[in-house]
């Protein structure tokens, strides 16, 4: 393949991947040999040795690009049927108002999956008011194989009942809410928990999505995806983690975050409670 056909090849994987157009092929796919490799009784649940595995990725409005982009390009198209789902077709502004991503079904259309994925935002308090999205999480995330998020996508799958007893993470600077819907905060990069899977802040999406293939498709196939990618991280600055950073730039950062969101969303707290209290209903039902 020549320079200028695996550049334009990539561009078009990356486009299909983030306006969420429905991923049936890419040049970060799985190599054929990899591709039956399905495992934890997935190959099994779909029956059909040629069939590919269904995965929904939730997007919505304020949603952090990179959450989904990195995992939907690691895991590529051969071995997944991928679906974007959200409550209409309408497009979907992301975080940064200039990325839009395109609903490929509804909650509605979409009953069941066999890998949940919802990815994360900068203020995930204003989406516990997303009542009809945690109760299609809590629904469809009870029959999934896995169930997985990236940053704080992790939050909202503990609103949905589906983090209680288990190990997961989020961005670093909103960890300790994962404490009231019953999960373990783990401070790590990515956290595997039997079947839920839960990535960190925003870059951790990358190590997430290699992770996920890795369970599902084989070693082999992540690391085809992590070389052709060529993902091999060498950061300029030595300040991506709170363990990393100056004390000062980390409360700099947490007051930044937490002021955007007082901001945005007053009553985050109140909303808390109420998504505890939902939580909690879900588990009596």
């Amino acid at each position: 393949m020549e320079r200028r056909e695996f550049i334009a090849k990539s561009a078009l994987s990356l486009v299909a991947a983030s306006l969420g157009a429905g991923a049936t092929g890419s040049l970060f796919a799985a190599p054929p040999a990899a591709t039956p490799q399905y495992r934890h009784g997935l190959k099994q649940a779909t029956g059909d040795k040629g069939k590919r595995i269904s995965l929904a990725f939730v997007i919505y409005p304020g949603m952090t690009p990179l959450d989904i982009i990195g995992p939907a390009t690691m895991l590529g198209g051969e071995n997944f049927d991928i679906h974007f789902v959200w409550r209409d077709r309408n497009p979907v502004h992301g975080e940064m108002a200039h990325v839009q991503f395109l609903p490929s079904t509804t909650f509605r259309e979409l009953k069941k999956v066999d890998v949940l994925c919802i990815t994360g935002t900068g203020n995930p308090y204003a989406l516990l008011k997303e009542h009809e999205m945690i109760d299609w999480l809590h629904e469809v995330g009870g029959k999934a194989e896995w169930i997985t998020s990236v940053c704080t996508g992790s939050i909202l799958l503990g609103a949905a009942g589906l983090l209680q007893g288990y190990q997961a993470t989020t961005h670093w600077s909103m960890i300790d809410d994962l404490k009231p819907f019953g999960a373990i905060p783990v401070n790590d990069r990515v956290v595997i928990d039997r079947n839920r899977i839960t990535g960190g802040g925003v870059t951790a999406g990358i190590d997430f999505g290699l992770t996920l293939q890795a369970e599902l498709a084989g070693k082999q196939s992540a690391e085809y995806a992590q070389l052709i990618t060529q993902y091999d991280p060498h950061p300029p600055f030595h300040s991506g983690t709170p363990q990393q950073a100056a004390p000062e730039l980390v409360k700099s950062v947490k007051k930044m975050v937490f002021d955007m969101v007082e901001a945005r969303t007053p009553d985050w707290q109140q909303q808390m409670k109420a998504s505890v209290a939902r939580m909690q209903r879900y588990n009596k039902a």
